[in-house]
């Protein structure tokens, strides 16, 4: 069975649904409000503080808690400060978010990779969501091989964004060299189950079948995603030919996770994913062959 991954350009042309997942919480934040009301929600609550004496317990108490915790309002000021400095000098960047102008925000940040050479983790993420509603996946590549060069310290938080491009092209060899060496490593988080997905994907559109059948059946070990649990079962029904003890156990995990979940359960739980998981934006067609294959008979062994 060959399987293909669609890039789901009609829902990446459309800011609004793709918004939602590149900010934080997977809602459009209105940044200039937050800002304003943040610093005046401080202001109020530093004031509260440092002029309750002076009502409650006078003039001369009030100069003597004054003189005691001077510091302490010093150390408050440089703090808001220091907030304050960091969101003015990304005031352009966060405009843009709130205007969803991707284009503005793409070039904005390729200006500021072409100063700098290189984006803080964040500001790379952004950038990275920028160039797929764009449709530009070469530029993520350019700045997979830039970052590799670099060995910048956040790369494998961003590994399964930027080898996104590799999945998408089908590119079998590219899939294992970039990402093997993030299997296992702890600093992905919970994007680390996904890659070990990736590598199993890759191996079998390699025609490496006893490599992506151990990499798939190594996934199954943990506890996982509903999805990256069907997604996996899915591309290891391809490999079951002749293996009976795969056969039973791939039955068995079939039968358990087609029970737990209706289709209204299944719609709720993969658009949860797409605000967190990047990959499963681009997964359209994958995950309705696997839902289907999800709600047939138990087969025993495919013919």
């Amino acid at each position: 069975m060959t399987h293909t991954i669609i890039i789901i350009y009609t829902e990446t042309g459309k800011s609004k649904g793709r918004a939602q997942f590149f900010l934080p919480g997977g809602a459009c934040v209105k940044f200039r409000t937050i800002f304003f009301l943040f610093n005046l929600v401080i202001l109020l609550s530093f004031a509260f503080i440092f002029l309750m004496p002076l009502p409650i317990l006078g003039w001369a108490y009030a100069v003597s808690f004054w003189g005691q915790n001077w510091s302490i309002a010093l150390v408050f000021v440089a703090l808001l400060f220091g907030l304050d400095w960091y969101f003015v000098a990304h005031w352009r960047l966060y405009g843009l978010l709130e205007k969803e102008d991707w284009p503005g925000l793409r070039a904005h940040l390729e200006d500021a990779l072409a100063q700098k050479g290189r984006l803080g983790a964040a500001e790379s993420r952004i950038y990275i969501n920028a160039c797929l509603i764009g449709q530009a996946p070469s530029k993520i590549s350019e700045l997979r091989t830039r970052y590799l060069a670099m060995k910048v310290r956040f790369l494998p938080q961003l590994a399964l964004s930027l080898g996104l491009p590799l999945i998408l092209e089908g590119n079998s060899e590219a899939i294992e060299s970039f990402f093997r060496p993030y299997a296992g490593d702890k600093r992905t988080g919970a994007d680390g189950p996904w890659i070990r997905w990736a590598l199993g994907f890759g191996g079998l559109l390699g025609s490496r079948q006893e490599e992506s059948r151990l990499e798939l059946q190594r996934l199954l070990d943990g506890k996982l995603e509903p999805l990256l649990e069907l997604l996996a079962l899915y591309l290891l029904d391809t490999l079951r030919s002749g293996d009976e003890a795969l056969g039973a156990q791939l039955d068995q995990k079939k039968t358990t996770l087609a029970s737990r979940y209706n289709d209204k359960e299944w719609a709720a739980h993969i658009d949860k994913l797409k605000e967190s998981v990047i990959l499963v934006l681009f997964m359209g067609k994958l995950i309705q062959e696997a839902q289907t294959w999800l709600k047939s008979p138990v087969s025993g062994e495919n013919k």
